[in-house]
């Protein structure tokens, strides 16, 4: 036990309570590990993950000044969050909020991990929600809003968004909105908070399209019940992206059809063709020579000149 502290101890010492501003303290004899995934450049937003053990702010590290609060959201099962004199145990998917001036835990006794999602506290102000009065209160994971929030992080986190500085504001902004919300399920939604819902619903639709764009029966009717909401209003949200749902499925099947063209080996061009979701071939030859300048035949060829075949 003792050499298996001393990995933890130089953790903890040289980069947990310098940097991170948290300490950890291990619940059993297993092996430490510890991982931390930034989720978006210039905003402090983290996916965490550890062995059997708890993360805390002791009474020492509060004292840094920082004012934010931090909704955490639970990758796990049976995360079990201490502050503010009570006690809470979250399910996968669950969120709380905490103020980081205040001493508190956050583990398990296996594995865990959460999403921490730090605001400063004027930011809340800002937006009308009462974070002091959301501190340590359950919010489930069927929220509506908290659904959105934590779909949004897995499309940034997906896409590795490397954008201009005006997009992350612009991102950084919707994840506000959406936390203020998600903590105050029935207060008035304003209009950057409406924003934020939208870009999030949004970026729940692009990612379901992407995941699903070889299914030839993949519709806008399909995802927008998958989504909960219209297909009318699945089409004014594919708009708003500068397309149609039909131009991006269609598009993101040409693609996948180009690639596989591209790789060696005899398969016939109409099984690639059903492979990337189209169920029409005569179709999909007119819509790849539009799309690429050339028959689906003639991109075979060229790669198969390319590679030496």
């Amino acid at each position: 036990m003792v050499a298996q502290l001393d990995p933890i101890r130089m953790w903890r010492e040289e980069y947990a309570r310098r940097w991170l501003k948290i300490d950890f303290e291990p619940l059993s004899d297993a092996p430490f590990h510890a991982s931390f995934e930034p989720i978006l450049v210039g905003m402090r937003i983290v996916r965490a993950a550890f062995s059997p053990g708890v993360t805390f702010r002791d009474e020492e590290m509060v004292k840094d000044g920082d004012d934010a609060f931090g909704l955490m959201i639970a990758q796990s099962g049976d995360l079990e969050i201490t502050h503010q004199g009570r006690d809470l145990r979250l399910g996968h998917g669950d969120a709380a909020l905490l103020h980081v001036r205040a001493t508190g835990s956050v583990g398990s006794r296996q594995n865990f991990g959460y999403i921490s999602v730090l605001i400063p506290e004027p930011e809340f102000a800002t937006r009308g929600a009462r974070a002091g009065d959301a501190l340590m209160h359950h919010l489930p994971r069927r929220s509506e809003v908290l659904q959105l929030l934590r779909g949004y992080l897995r499309s940034l986190e997906r896409s590795r968004f490397s954008g201009s500085a005006e997009g992350r504001d612009t991102i950084r902004r919707h994840i506000i909105d959406l936390a203020a919300l998600a903590l105050t399920p029935h207060g008035a939604v304003g209009e950057s908070g409406l924003s934020a819902v939208v870009a999030a619903r949004l970026a729940a639709a692009l990612d379901q399209i992407a995941a699903s764009f070889q299914d030839p029966e993949l519709s806008v009717a399909t995802v927008a019940r998958s989504q909960g909401i219209s297909p009318r209003y699945l089409q004014r949200l594919m708009e708003t992206s500068g397309t149609s749902f039909t131009a991006r499925v269609t598009e993101l099947r040409l693609q996948r059809a180009f690639a596989l063209l591209g790789e060696p080996g005899p398969g016939r061009i109409s099984d690639i063709a059903l492979e990337a979701g189209f169920s029409d071939i005569s179709h999909f030859n007119r819509l790849f020579r539009a799309r690429f300048g050339d028959t689906p035949g003639g991109v075979r060829a060229q790669a198969a000149a390319r590679n030496g075949e």
